[in-house]
């Protein structure tokens, strides 16, 4: 018998000097964020996470209940806060409708869908950026418009009585500026102050009373009118609306939302959306702006351009649109990255087998024609999502890739680590399979402690976290919490030498208890 084990044990250990397998020598823990049941939702789309600036992660997903379709659809917008990225999440729903009752699915809600986050390296100011729908309407329903009107100069939220009507031309109403938590609603046509007003959430009041109406999907449920119901006296455009909270104690509380339509969207656009996931931070002529990428449908095909501010998120500008030629077709959801000389570089979905990319050198106003990079091979039509990794490997900056790697559905999911060269191009040096299946939309962060926290849609409306590790070569690995199954792909030797090993063990384990 001694002999016996003696022949195990040899083999055990000549196996693992292969360097094939390698056993942790022990666990991480770490929470999921949106498990299923989270706020009793069974369904979570469209992750954004992001580290912020006292080591805590703020993560946001599109919590959407018992469905996984987009708008419209009953979604709304929570956000988890954990201290470091691992366990003890808490959390807010920060944009909320309640024109339809939760769990009640239906087209004709008002929505939410689609985040995206930064947060100011000058201020600390984090902003979330999320696309909104007044009821019955998403991308495909959204009238070409603004939704805004200009009056004396300046640009102001147009209504219109009872439907939220697609005929621009009978909207004869206004929201004026807000005060004290209230703004007054004008007549258009003859500049006359009514007796309506809207407070910050925009929710109506008449004569200084709050007015209400049934809750779709339940019985005897009153809910407050708002703007963007079409059950509510006055209603908002039918068109897509760019919505920003800003939070200033690192996601605690949160603002008022400020509608951007009305300084970056055009009347000749019908859908202007966020890039989901994340935005970034630069510097142009000695000052600090923030940057999301946006995309919209007005042409032939989707474009991407963005959206920035200058001055904290006070105003908001447009980018130009880039260009979809070079043979990639449209471009929309996108993540930049910023290169060692300070050139921002846009990778974007598109319509061809690989990812592209764009250049900007000059803060994100305008970008170069798309290129398609060969080496990542992708379906094209999905988010994509890149962020800057912090440590330098063989003395370059590195950047990192997660994206669907299957060029014909969207499947097998992969993280790959790249190598930015001093002429900006990059060498894509190592790839981490996640998985063979479904995959689709996924967001990465660089925790505090240099590991690198990780959302990504692992099966239709659900969201799974993980915890990788990056070692000095660029090799990626999974931390092993206890809400992690998953420890890398292996080739199908590799799986037969674990399987070897593991009886190895279990034998092992059966004469150590006898």
């Amino acid at each position: 018998m001694k002999k016996l084990l003696s022949i195990l044990l040899a083999m055990t250990f000549a196996f693992c000097s292969f360097g094939v397998i390698s056993f942790a020598a022990g666990t991480v823990d770490y929470d999921q964020p949106f498990d299923k049941g989270t706020l009793n939702s069974d369904t979570y789309r469209i992750p954004a996470i992001l580290t912020l600036n006292d080591g805590s992660v703020l993560a946001a997903a599109d919590m959407r209940y018992a469905h996984g379709t987009d708008s419209p659809n009953n979604i709304e917008t929570v956000v988890a806060i954990s201290e470091d990225g691992y366990t003890n999440w808490q959390y807010q729903t920060i944009n909320y409708f309640d024109d339809y009752a939760d769990n009640y699915t239906e087209s004709g809600s008002a929505s939410f869908i689609d985040t995206a986050l930064v947060q100011s390296s000058a201020t600390g100011r984090i902003f979330a950026v999320t696309d909104a729908f007044p009821s019955g309407c998403g991308y495909l329903q959204s009238q070409k418009g603004s939704g805004y009107v200009t009056v004396n100069g300046e640009r102001y939220l147009a209504l219109t009585d009872g439907d939220n009507s697609d005929k621009f031309s009978s909207f004869d109403y206004y929201v004026g500026d807000f005060a004290d938590g209230f703004a007054p609603v004008y007549k258009l046509s003859t500049g006359e102050l009514t007796s309506y007003t809207v407070d910050e959430e925009y929710r109506l009041y008449k004569d200084g009373a709050a007015l209400y109406m049934n809750q779709v999907g339940s019985e005897n449920v009153q809910v407050q009118q708002n703007i963007f119901y079409n059950a509510s006296e006055l209603c908002v455009y039918k068109t897509s609306y760019l919505w920003l909270r800003y939070s200033d104690d690192n996601g605690k509380t949160w603002s008022a939302p400020v509608i951007l339509n009305g300084m970056v969207k055009s009347d000749s656009e019908a859908f202007l959306g966020v890039g989901p996931g994340r935005g970034v931070v630069t510097t142009v002529n000695g000052k600090e702006r923030i940057v999301f990428t946006a995309y919209d449908n007005e042409g032939l095909f989707e474009n991407v351009s963005t959206i920035y501010s200058d001055d904290n998120g006070a105003t908001w500008q447009r980018g130009e649109e880039t260009s979809w030629r070079l043979g990639i077709g449209k471009t929309s959801e996108a993540q930049i990255i910023t290169l060692p000389d300070g050139t921002l570089r846009m990778y974007s979905r598109n319509t061809s087998k690989y990812i592209a990319y764009a250049d900007s050198t000059d803060g994100g106003a305008s970008w170069s024609k798309f290129k398609a990079d060969t080496a990542l091979e992708s379906i094209g039509n999905c988010m994509v999502s890149f962020i800057n990794y912090s440590k330098q490997i063989n003395g370059k900056n590195v950047i990192i890739g997660s994206f669907v790697s299957d060029q014909m559905e969207r499947a097998d999911g992969v993280v790959m680590v790249g190598l930015i060269n001093d002429d900006n191009t990059v060498d894509w040096i190592t790839k981490y399979h996640v998985n063979e299946g479904f995959f689709a939309y996924s967001c990465l962060t660089e925790l505090e402690d240099g590991n690198i926290g990780y959302l990504y849609e692992d099966e239709a409306a659900h969201i799974s976290y993980a915890v990788l590790t990056l070692s000095d070569s660029g090799e990626i690995s999974e931390i092993n919490g206890n809400n992690s199954d998953y420890n890398g792909e292996l080739n199908f030797f590799e799986n037969i030498i674990k399987k070897i090993i593991e009886f190895f063990y279990m034998i092992l384990s059966y004469f150590n208890a006898v």
